[in-house]
């Protein structure tokens, strides 16, 4: 009976110690993005029908710029200057492991605003410094710190700033709309209603459900080593205190992160300030704004008109 107890207990011991290091190994790849210019280059070559120095050409003249975040982080930044006219400006917050010129696609949609463009890599990706993302919380505080950068060195107030977020960057900008300070508007491109849910919905196409089993060791190490408790806050949770104009927008045909998230997260939405447009085209993960830019362009337009007139020309 002894030896079988301590065969039962070394058993016990390896069955924990098998899972830690494949919590461990998962957790890394929660945490660590793999995002650079080259990549970016080649996801708009496959699939916008155009190229990184095509995209770039129209826009306007830039500058490059530094923040740094309340723990000690330096973000790089580009800013566009629209025209020396220019009355409003928007923040692009990125997807999970893309960059700052991923939200280029966007710029398009924008024609009939006079607003300058800021894009940013947040932190873990592209030329940002950071060790560990964090599902969007910790980048939602980074958001208001490149908010207050605009705000600062180019005279804008809040509510003559929009943000309009990808995917990661979108559950970041509803996250960050939730303080009590307001901008002008938030658009929030598929966003996924928490970090989890981003995470282990597209974990279980790969692998199946099974990988559910560790889903919590996987999202509790991830928490832990970068600092912040996924449970408390996130995109569903936050979305009650948005008082801002929002627009949140996602595919039906979305494969990679359901739209049912954005589903909850819009139920959670104040209807006085919020749309929601669950489109049928049949794209793929934020493939709408790329694929149907004249409806895009609308929708945006027609949400900034009932909402946010101050951003169009014609309303000024």
């Amino acid at each position: 009976m002894k030896v079988l107890k301590r065969l039962l207990i070394a058993l016990a011991i390896l069955i924990v110690a098998i899972y830690s290091f494949i919590c461990w190994s998962l957790s890394g790849r929660v945490l660590f993005p793999n995002s650079s210019l080259e990549k970016t280059k080649a996801t708009i070559a496959r699939y916008w029908g155009t190229t990184y120095e095509e995209s770039l050409a129209p826009m306007p003249p830039r500058e490059n710029f530094l923040v740094t975040t309340n723990d000690g982080l330096s973000l790089s930044g580009k800013y566009f200057t629209a025209s020396d006219s220019s009355s409003c400006a928007i923040i692009f917050p990125h997807g999970w492991g893309a960059i700052w010129a991923d939200m280029l696609k966007y710029v398009p949609v924008f024609s009939d605003c006079n607003c300058d463009y800021v894009m940013y890599d947040h932190r873990v990706h592209g030329e940002s410094e950071g060790t560990y993302a964090t599902g969007g919380i910790k980048e939602a505080e980074d958001l208001w710190i490149v908010t207050d950068w605009v705000r600062k060195n180019k005279g804008f107030d809040y509510s003559q700033i929009g943000w309009v977020g990808s995917s990661w960057g979108a559950s970041t900008s509803i996250i960050a709309a939730a303080d009590p300070i307001d901008i002008g508007f938030v658009i929030a491109d598929s966003p996924f209603q928490d970090w989890s849910s981003a995470v282990f919905e597209r974990a279980i196409r790969d692998y199946g459900k099974g990988i559910n089993l560790i889903a919590p060791g996987v999202m509790k190490l991830a928490s832990l080593r970068a600092g912040v408790n996924h449970n408390e806050i996130s995109a569903l949770t936050k979305a009650p205190d948005v008082t801002e104009p929002i627009l949140v927008i996602h595919s039906k045909g979305d494969l990679q992160t359901s739209s049912s998230q954005s589903v909850n997260i819009s139920k959670n939405l104040n209807p006085k300030n919020s749309r929601f447009y669950h489109t049928e085209w049949g794209n793929d993960h934020v493939m709408d704004v790329i694929k149907n830019t004249v409806e895009y362009r609308q929708y945006v337009n027609d949400f900034l008109l009932e909402k946010a007139p101050q951003f169009l020309t014609s309303q000024r």
